[in-house]
């Protein structure tokens, strides 16, 4: 299973650097999404950003709003965020290493609860601490 990182998912909603290789990866990916609940809060507060400080119009954001509503029908499985994984996360902060914030752990620790063996993300900080926790990279 492929764990879906909000960077992935706004490049897929949104015209970005990346959003070609985004939009490849998803058209041939045949593996299970997965992501957790959290990536609902995170898209809509990326799109918002993206309309306040980088030119995005209304239209686009509800639009983008819209296509994500239809990309989580269409078979993102979203993981429901328990206590458990909060703890799990916060676990994940005490490691320096990992280098992380709350938000890329709280990801990381759905998707090591889920069993997710490949993390689609466009974070090279998260990557690096997918690949020390066992996972391998969705995109290269």
């Amino acid at each position: 299973m492929v764990y879906l990182d909000t960077s992935v998912v706004v490049a897929l909603l949104t015209p970005e650097e990346r959003s070609g290789h985004a939009l490849d990866w998803f058209a041939q990916s045949r593996q299970p999404l997965i992501s957790s609940d959290w990536l609902i809060t995170e898209t809509h507060s990326a799109l918002g950003i993206k309309q306040r400080h980088h030119g995005l119009r209304s239209e686009a954001r509800l639009a983008a709003g819209e296509q994500f509503e239809r990309l989580l029908q269409g078979g993102v499985e979203l993981r429901s965020l328990d206590r458990d994984r909060f703890h799990e996360a916060a676990a994940l902060l005490l490691d320096p290493v990992l280098g992380l914030g709350a938000g890329d752990t709280l990801h990381l620790a759905v998707a090591l609860h889920s069993l997710c063996t490949e993390l689609a993300s466009f974070e090279g900080r998260m990557q690096q601490a997918a690949a020390a926790l066992g996972m391998r990279p969705a995109l290269e």
